[in-house]
């Protein structure tokens, strides 16, 4: 993606003159903006520059024009110890404009301390006269800012036509001065403690310092810092308004040392008025609000926008960026950047910064780099390479960014997208910074979160594949492997491979082997981990070539049904490996094999059917059967070759030639026959006594491992699952598979009615199923349905009516099964309404308490209610109105009102009739009741 900015080759504006050492080094420029106000409008800024050179002058500068507007000379052992402020003043009846520019001066000689004032007043004609004045103030420590306010007392200004201002400088220790705007007469000066009177810190003076000063107005301030709530500001008896009354306010950060730890500050100062009324106070000026800052930084520049409330820090070539949330800072996010030098703020969502080589924009929001462009500048004035660029402003109407290399001042022009209208849109969008990310270096602590370990995969660097040290370390150990191979020494085989593979050796088991021949016994043993434990990354190729050891491919002609899959390590710890670390995967096996994958068209159906098999049979315990299971990311083919073996090992699908009887009118065999039969017979009776040897022993793992096969392979794609069961079950095998899954719907106690009484004895021995093997089941009922058809099922039953005796109650399969689904689905019908019921009985409980929290008594109903006798009912109420006998509608009068109240009174009652009962509006009260 393009980038929305572009970032012009930087040139030369100006080239400086060179400053002259100072005391304690060597001399610098600084470089300050420049305002101008026009008599009854809003103070704005130019497109100039005040440039202090030490030892020379303050240059005034025209960005677009690159020109010199005017120059203050200053004595050659004056340096400067703060940026200058100018203000250019014009009056509104006339066209005459007066510049008024402040310094902050120091003598190295004298070790005079001054504030200079160079006035520059330009009449209709054209003349200009100039006049320097100069303030000496007794601060300890240097001026750091200068400001003007805003004009004082509207109808003087306008009479006058000139600005009547104050100056206000402020020191490093944080002294504040105010002197007259026009002649630099002191009028008041603040102590230091008006900083420190509201932190709560023992250090003394000495460790505290004024870092960052800004002035500002009070309605930017309400807007931007605290969200347009103006409560803190009622020191002053007027609401501030950006229309009305708007004073000026001082915006400071301070930090304080105390026991090595660097505790930073934001203070609000609201400045005095003209008029002392409209302070609460007689006080000069007034702290308003201080803020902690959350980080300890020493920041080199700091930056504040204070209408969109944004403040940004650099500091050891990282920005902080902080916003505002009801005046207190917040830390938003951390930006680094490799020698960054200075920066500027461009907008919310662009940054601007420097550094030796390059200028770069980037997004502080999404931590992305936009553009960049190398700090190359074609000049015959151009300074020195490697030189520290300090940019100082940016012209959001030019898009000009304008910065300090060495002595020379430089312009970066900024070019908007032109896809931009006239109104600047919204840049920095998320899709703006895909692909131009940054790596996160986020070395805050958190000390709430617990500390994760590291993964033992990311740990590791990936294995340089085509490096030439690796390529020659792997011949190596491969020819190694090799020879070991052929001379027939697998002990030393696998103890290669298990350091290839990062596997542990049992020392003491190795060491007792000795050099004994290699058998089973005599192989080393490695320490598996856990099932949840990873194995460390190795590389792939001998994962490939361990599996080309193991397991061999035999060519077979076309049409025989041999198997293409052998193994001839059985008993080898590198077989085990690969199960348990999940590389027999049937794309490891096509890498392994891709001569043969090539010259065959179904090699994916191949390896799937065929790996279970050769597993089961080089362990007949199933063992690395569960763990192919468990670690390999497997297809629909081996999950259905596996359940197959699985349930053929547990007894529940008996092969098809088993399952037919002999017909009961069949001929009487020879005696070849019956001994061939009687042969069959002792082969099996010994494979019952294996079996039973071992089934007893790991049973639960093989279920365990027909538990995993099932619900990896409902998740498998439906399509996929069909054409395996079809190709791989008959349809008396699936009909085996589906009563399986029909037993597991009883013993999980779907098919059982919810409203159904239990005796307490099948309570307690029934556990409750989980939610979800209700919906596994259901699955891979459908899909065995799919699989078969019903045709399938009507030539299923016929084939099963042929059975004999034993497979009589299988012609009415398919009803008992449609019967055991219809009262499945009506225990989940109750469930469903049963859960309704119980849902609507908790919202209206819910809605109950909820009503009674919001009604309450008052206290008269509460003793009203108290006295009312339990039999007392409510009459109905007498009507005003009566119909005559024309139909005519009248209203009964007080008289007839009367009469027909006291025939409702019962008797032996006195009551008390009031007007309002004869009007009908209230029921009468009892005064007194007798009885006889």
């Amino acid at each position: 993606m393009a980038s929305k900015l572009h970032i012009h080759k930087p040139y030369v504006l100006k080239a400086l003159s060179q400053p002259l050492d100072r005391p304690d080094g060597p001399g610098r420029h600084t470089v300050g903006e420049v305002l101008g106000q026009k008599q009854g409008s809003k103070r704005r800024k130019r497109s100039e520059l005040a440039v202090a050179i030490d030892g020379d002058a303050i240059h005034l500068y025209d960005i677009v024009s690159s020109q010199a507007v005017t120059s203050y000379l200053v004595s050659p052992q004056s340096f400067f110890t703060s940026a200058p402020y100018s203000l250019r003043w014009r009056q509104a009846a006339t066209n005459t404009a007066t510049r008024y520019t402040y310094a902050s001066t120091r003598d190295s000689l004298s070790k005079k301390k001054e504030i200079k004032l160079f006035r520059d007043a330009q009449d209709e004609s054209g003349t200009s006269k100039a006049t320097t004045l100069s303030h000496a103030h007794r601060c300890d420590q240097p001026i750091i800012f200068l400001t003007a306010t805003s004009p004082k007392g509207a109808t003087q200004s306008l009479e006058t036509g000139l600005p009547n201002h104050d100056v206000i400088a402020v020191a490093a220790d944080g002294t504040i001065l105010a002197l007259h705007g026009e002649t630099l007469d002191s009028k008041w000066q603040s102590a230091p403690t008006l900083f420190t009177q509201e932190l709560s810190t023992s250090a003394g003076a000495k460790n505290f310092r004024v870092d960052f000063v800004q002035s500002a107005l009070a309605a930017d301030i309400v807007d931007g810092l605290f969200g347009g709530s103006n409560e803190l500001f009622g020191v002053f008896q007027e609401k501030v308004h950006r229309d009305g009354f708007n004073p000026d306010i001082l915006i400071a950060i301070t930090s304080v040392k105390e026991r090595d730890i660097r505790r930073r500050h934001l203070h609000i100062l609201a400045l005095p008025e003209d008029k002392p009324s409209r302070q609460s106070n007689g006080q000069n000026i007034i702290s308003v609000f201080v803020a902690p800052l959350p980080t300890q930084i020493e920041p080199t520049k700091i930056q504040l926008d204070v209408k969109s409330g944004t403040l940004q820090e650099l500091s050891n070539g990282a920005l902080f960026t902080y916003s505002f949330k009801a005046g207190i800072p917040q830390l938003d996010n951390q930006l680094p950047v490799s020698g960054m030098a200075s920066f500027l703020r461009l907008s919310r969502t662009s940054v601007l910064a420097a550094t030796e080589a390059s200028l770069s924009v980037y997004n502080p929001v999404f931590r992305s780099l936009q553009t960049s462009t190398p700090m190359n500048i074609d000049d015959t004035k151009a300074p020195e390479t490697n030189t520290r660029c300090d940019l100082i402003v940016y012209l959001p109407s030019r898009e000009v960014a304008v910065g300090l290399l060495g002595s020379s001042l430089i312009a970066i022009q900024i070019e908007a997208p032109a896809i931009r209208s006239n109104k600047r849109r919204a840049d920095g969008l998320l899709v703006d910074a895909i692909r131009r990310g940054m790596s996160r270096q986020d070395t805050r602590k958190k000390g709430s979160r617990q500390e994760h370990a590291e993964s033992v995969i990311l740990a590791e660097q990936h294995p340089a594949l085509f490096s030439e040290e690796s390529e020659e370390e792997w011949r190596e150990k491969s020819a190694k492997a090799d020879e070991l191979l052929q001379n027939n020494d697998l002990q030393g085989f696998e103890e290669l491979l298990a350091g290839v593979f990062k596997v542990q050796v049992d020392e003491q088991q190795t060491e007792a082997s000795g050099d004994e021949t290699a058998t089973p016994a005599a192989l080393p043993k490695w320490t598996w981990l856990g099932p949840e434990a990873e194995y460390a990354h190795v590389d792939r190729r001998w994962v490939v070539y361990a599996i080309q050891k193991v397991f061999t491919w035999n060519e077979t002609p076309d049409g025989e049904a041999i198997r293409h899959l052998s193994c001839r390590m059985p008993d080898s710890n590198v077989l085990g490996y690969l199960v348990a670390a999940g590389h027999l995967s049937v794309s490891n096996m096509k890498s392994a094999y891709k001569e043969q994958a090539q010259r065959l068209d179904e090699i994916d159906r191949i390896i799937g059917e065929e790996l279970p098999a050769v597993l089961v049979e080089a362990d007949p315990m199933m063992e690395l059967l569960l763990g192919y299971l468990s670690g390999t990311q497997l297809g629909a083919t081996e999950l259905t070759c596996s359940v197959k073996l699985l349930l053929r090992s547990l007894g529940q699908l008996e092969p098809p030639s088993k399952r037919k009887g002999l017909p009961q009118d069949a001929p009487e065999q020879d005696e070849a026959e019956n001994d061939a039969i009687a042969m069959e017979l002792d082969r099996l009776e010994e494979d019952l006594q294996l079996a039973e040897s071992y089934l007893a022993a790991d049973s639960g793992s093989r279920a365990g491992a027909l538990s995993i096969a099932f619900s990896k392979l409902a998740m498998c794609p439906a399509a996929a699952t069909i054409q395996s069961l079809r190709r791989l079950f008959k349809p008396e095998e699936t009909l085996c598979l589906m009563n399986i899954l029909r037993a597991e719907l009883i013993r999980d106690g779907w098919t059982t009615r919810y409203l159904d009484q239990k005796s307490d004895d099948e309570e307690e021995e029934s556990e409750a199923a989980p939610n979800e093997s209700i919906q596994l089941i259901a699955e891979l009922m459908c899909r065995c349905l799919d699989s078969v058809g019903l045709g399938g099922w009507m030539a299923f039953d016929a084939l099963l009516a042929n059975g004999g005796d034993k497979d009589q109650d299988s012609l009415d399969f398919f009803a008992q099964f449609q019967a055991e689904v219809s009262v499945a689905l009506e225990g989940i019908l109750e469930a469903v309404r049963l859960q309704g019921t119980l849902s609507e009985t908790i919202n209206y409980a819910q809605r109950c308490i909820d009503a009674a929290k919001g009604s309450k008594l008052s206290k008269g109903s509460r003793y009203k209610g108290q006295m009312l006798p339990f039999g007392l009912k409510s009459d109905m109420r007498i009507s005003t109105d009566r119909v005559r006998s024309g139909g005519e509608i009248v209203q009964r009068s007080r008289r007839q009102m009367g009469y027909f109240h006291s025939k409702k009174k019962k008797a032996y009652s006195v009551n008390r009739i009031t007007e309002e009962i004869l009007m009908g509006r209230h029921v009468a009260r009892v005064v007194k009741e007798e009885g006889l």
